[in-house]
């Protein structure tokens, strides 16, 4: 299940072309296959693609999302993160997040059978959700910029930080924003053993 959007700048039209950074961060969350996490999240991206795309909503959005990021705190278990501060580079990276989340999302609703497709699951376990959220930003992300040392970057601690700044973004900075809560439904969920397969490789082990 996906959310995107799309806010223009007045500043874009009459003061000149503004920095763009990319902050995109995704989590894989440990649900137990009988929790009501992925209903939940996809509750809130439903309530979002009918409220509209104003900056109040948004900002409604994001602190909802986040939300549910943090009632689920002890549960984080796998994560990544990712930041570009040069234009060309921030904007290609955002691209790059939604059309290779999306193309997986596009299979999702085959891959839900209680027969295990190989080529897609390793597993019919529905242990974890994975929420994803990108941004262009107008502005540096304070706290990306905060953290100095690489040995911190999975901490969970940094990524609360990370987490919390956002319930703090100013929506009228934010150029495009994408959510996406895999599986993209509310029934389903990923085992371990997906989570060690293709595609998921990029992520690392909350400390």
């Amino acid at each position: 299940m996906a959310r995107q959007g799309f806010m223009g700048k007045l500043s874009r039209w009459f003061g000149g072309t503004s920095d763009t950074y990319f902050f995109g961060l995704q989590m894989a969350i440990k649900c137990f296959g009988e929790d009501t996490l992925r209903a939940k999240f996809a509750r809130v991206l439903e309530d979002a693609h009918e409220s509209g795309d104003g900056v109040e909503e948004k900002r409604r959005f994001i602190k909802r999302f986040i939300a549910l990021i943090e009632e689920s705190e002890l549960f984080w278990t796998y994560g990544y993160w990712d930041y570009y501060e040069r234009a060309d580079e921030a904007t290609e990276e955002f691209h790059t997040w939604v059309y290779e989340i999306e193309s997986a999302l596009a299979t999702e609703e085959e891959e839900i059978d209680e027969e295990i497709d190989d080529i897609q699951r390793m597993s019919n376990r529905k242990d974890f959700v994975v929420v994803t959220l990108a941004f262009l930003l107008d502005e540096p992300y304070a706290p990306v910029e905060a953290i100095s040392r690489e040995d911190d970057y999975y901490l969970k601690e940094t990524f609360t930080s990370l987490i919390n700044g956002l319930t703090r973004l100013d929506p009228r900075l934010i150029q495009a924003d994408a959510a996406y809560v895999v599986p993209g439904n509310e029934e389903d969920g990923l085992s371990e053993d997906d989570l060690y397969g293709p595609g998921w490789e990029h992520l690392h082990m909350l400390l």
